[in-house]
């Protein structure tokens, strides 16, 4: 199986990295990133790109059979709402476009008749890094990080909108997590994890299962019945997973 992963030198991307190339059912990684990567390993290799607001050739060409995305690109917090929009929603909806349209120029050029049945099983699977403070709902009156909040609560909308009207091809998978904790103790930790809290590893781990197993967490209100192909996976549901 082949995984693009975005944000691979970010403390959660990093873990992620490692989960990827230890996993039995993953055989190539490439990871995009600004420049080359200091971990090698036959399983990397790493599409070099300037702007993620732009995919030439070279790089669709090392994307080209990638059949599930982990996007860890962005941090928990930017305080300037222009470049957090940038990062968050623009580069973010750029890569979705992107690899559903060679998604689907793939799917149907390998079978010229697809039926549901075959498209199905090609959907991409795109795993992505929100938080639990992300909200949705624009006109919620917030309390802290208002702006920043609304803007990964966006991308979040418009990943499941996405999914509704990609459903055969593209399924979106949504993490949720809370305070992300580091696998070794320490002090800040300790009170961090006084709340809803995730050991970065366990985090990693559930968005690699994820990309390779495609399997359901938490949907997003009714989404069977209204056909929403997007998961929301909680704090809680990491953990229980």
């Amino acid at each position: 199986m082949k995984i693009l992963l975005a944000g691979s030198t970010g403390f959660i991307g990093r873990e992620v990295l490692d989960q990827c190339l230890q996993h039995p059912s993953i055989t190539s990684i490439v990871a995009l990133s600004r420049r080359p990567l200091e971990v090698k390993d036959p399983k990397l290799s790493v599409a070099v790109t300037r702007d993620f607001l732009e995919y030439p050739e070279d790089v669709m060409r090392k994307l080209e059979g990638v059949e599930a995305c982990i996007w860890c690109l962005g941090k928990a917090w930017m305080p300037n709402n222009e470049q957090a929009r940038e990062v968050c929603v623009d580069y973010t909806m750029v890569a979705v476009k992107a690899l559903t349209a060679m998604h689907n120029h793939a799917a149907t050029t390998s079978d010229p008749n697809p039926t549901a049945t075959t498209i199905q099983k090609k959907k991409l699977r795109f795993v992505y890094l929100s938080g639990g403070a992300a909200e949705r709902d624009q006109t919620k009156p917030l309390w802290f990080k208002q702006d920043y909040r609304r803007i990964r609560g966006e991308v979040e909308a418009l990943l499941l909108t996405h999914a509704q009207t990609h459903g055969d091809i593209f399924e979106a998978h949504i993490m949720r997590p809370g305070m992300v904790l580091a696998k070794e103790p320490n002090f800040r930790d300790l009170l961090r994890g006084l709340g809803p809290s995730v050991k970065v590893e366990r985090l990693a781990g559930e968005m690699v299962r994820r990309a390779v197993d495609g399997e359901a967490g938490k949907m997003e209100g009714k989404a069977e019945k209204n056909g929403i192909g997007g998961f929301l996976v909680e704090n809680g549901d990491i953990i229980s997973a």
